[in-house]
């Protein structure tokens, strides 16, 4: 529902997805990129052959927040172990300074009775280690996201997340909480992170 193409008459996830377009545009504003990342997960048993939704949800917003260059996907199987999320990190850390990392990560689905899996009295406590780990930075946390716990709540961006956590591990970060709700049973958060560096003369945080 955040892809214009799967609404109707009404489009309830408007505020939602005008939220995004904003703080994407601010970020792109104040920063020069000479690349986005979409990093998301994907199921590699998709019988399908379109880019997975997060990459398309991500490219939607992107075009919206006025952003006309270069996108890489970076689609994590959304059961990945450890070792296939060091080799993706890997892969986004060489490719330098200048990457703005787009994470588009599903938080849980099971949060109420009309929730798309129905209620699951984890979840809430679940998403909330999510929110807090985000607005603090907090690397581990997200690393250490149970995988099968998360499957089981459909908190399928647990993967994405673990990306994210990878990239940062060890970069200070400045890490802020910019909304979060759960319509529809289904938790969503918007987050912005940015590495932060000591300034050269005094010592003071400066973001890069």
């Amino acid at each position: 529902m955040q892809l214009p193409d799967y609404v109707g008459l009404q489009d309830p996830f408007g505020a939602i997805r005008e939220r995004c377009v904003r703080a994407l545009a601010e970020v792109l504003h104040e920063r020069h990129a000479d690349r986005v990342a979409i990093v998301t997960t994907a199921d590699p048993a998709a019988g399908h052959t379109r880019e997975p939704l997060g990459v398309r949800i991500g490219r939607e917003l992107l075009a919206r927040a006025g952003w006309t260059g270069d996108v890489t996907p970076v689609a994590v199987p959304i059961d990945a172990d450890g070792a296939a999320i060091a080799e993706v990190v890997r892969g986004i850390r060489g490719w330098g300074d200048g990457i703005l990392l787009l994470v588009v990560a599903d938080g849980s689905a099971k949060r109420t009775e009309k929730a798309p899996g129905h209620f699951d009295d984890r979840a809430a406590a679940v998403d909330a280690d999510v929110l807090r780990a985000l607005a603090e930075g907090d690397t581990a946390a997200l690393a250490e996201l149970d995988p099968r716990l998360c499957q089981e709540l459909w908190l399928t961006g647990r993967a994405a997340f673990a990306v994210l956590a990878g990239v940062f591990s060890d970069v200070p970060a400045d890490s802020s909480l910019l909304w979060s709700g759960d319509p529809y049973g289904v938790q969503y958060v918007l987050a912005r992170w940015q590495a932060s560096t000591p300034a050269p003369d005094d010592g003071q945080a400066s973001a890069r």
